[in-house]
């Protein structure tokens, strides 16, 4: 899978292909970018002296010396075939080219606390899925609170985001209270119930599929909440709360979470989803990572493929 670049909505925070407006809030994309300074023009300095304010029997003198430094230049240069061998000796090799195929899923986990009266165990997973250059394709968090469920967000890039808009937007218009379109993209963990969903539009729908360039869907639960986003440049993003974590429900949850860099990869990368960030270790092959959301301190683990 190719690279794929993304922008970040300074406005509103929702991530899309690159495009003059935003998709959601409408408003210009680059109005927050200063225009380019002109570079300051030097003012050219005035000479003193020019060639005609030389007297004559100079000026030959030094036309004379120029045409003997050229012709000893020239001379040298045709005499001295062992110097220009020596100097491509000297070249520095060309660079081979990247061959470390870095395709695969990364993940990694750890134990956390979460403060509260008393502090309890919680767990962290964190999973990265990335093509052969080490571009990232996809990234999800997962913190499991025992007894009281968890939350969980990412995304992924896919090559059909517009016949997957298309379909998801014809079935919501067909079924304006709850539709069940395909939603699976979303990978739940064991402690969100397996449960027949019905979805609705929050955001992106028009009259005609056609014309709808994204969606912002929630699930019709009143415990759980369930979020997906569906780009038709391929980009899909998700979010499930469970109930002591949902807050927000029926309005954009989903674009505050997922905030990806249009360059992201495993040699560098920050707030992924909520602020997942690292850098790879080659020599390994692992991925030191931090994670602080969605909820306690700053923790550090280890990706491994």
């Amino acid at each position: 899978m190719g690279v794929m670049s993304w922008v970040t909505c300074p406005h509103c925070g929702f991530t899309q292909i690159p495009s003059v407006e935003c998709l959601k809030c409408r408003k210009r994309l680059d109005r927050s970018l200063e225009p380019p300074q002109p570079p300051a023009r030097s003012t050219p300095t005035r000479a003193t002296f020019g060639w005609h304010g030389i007297p004559r029997p100079h000026r030959i003198a030094l036309a004379s010396l120029t045409i003997l430094l050229f012709v000893g230049v020239l001379y040298w240069s045709t005499r001295s075939p062992a110097a220009a061998e020596k100097a491509n000796l000297t070249a520095p090799p060309t660079p081979a080219p990247w061959a470390l195929d870095l395709t695969g899923r990364w993940e990694g986990k750890v134990a956390t606390t979460i403060a509260g009266p008393p502090p309890r165990p919680a767990l962290r997973e964190v999973s990265l899925e990335t093509d052969r250059s080490g571009n990232l394709v996809s990234a999800g968090v997962t913190l499991t609170d025992p007894g009281r469920g968890g939350a969980g967000a990412g995304y992924l890039t896919v090559p059909d985001g517009q016949r997957r808009l298309r379909e998801i937007s014809g079935a919501l218009l067909a079924s304006p209270r709850g539709a069940a379109p395909n939603v699976d993209f979303i990978p739940f963990p064991p402690w969100v119930p397996r449960r027949d969903r019905l979805w609705r539009a929050l955001e992106g729908q028009r009259r005609n599929p056609e014309e709808t360039r994204y969606l912002l869907i929630e699930s019709l639960e009143t415990d759980y909440l369930v979020q997906a986003g569906v780009n038709a440049s391929g980009f899909l993003s998700y979010l499930y709360l469970s109930p002591p974590y949902a807050s927000g429900r029926g309005t954009d949850v989903l674009s505050k979470v997922i905030h990806p860099n249009s360059d992201s990869s495993l040699r560098g990368f920050r707030s992924i989803v909520w602020d997942l960030s690292g850098a790879a270790d080659f020599v390994g092959l692992q991925v030191n990572a931090t994670i602080s959301g969605p909820a306690g301190g700053l923790d550090r683990l280890v990706l491994r493929r």
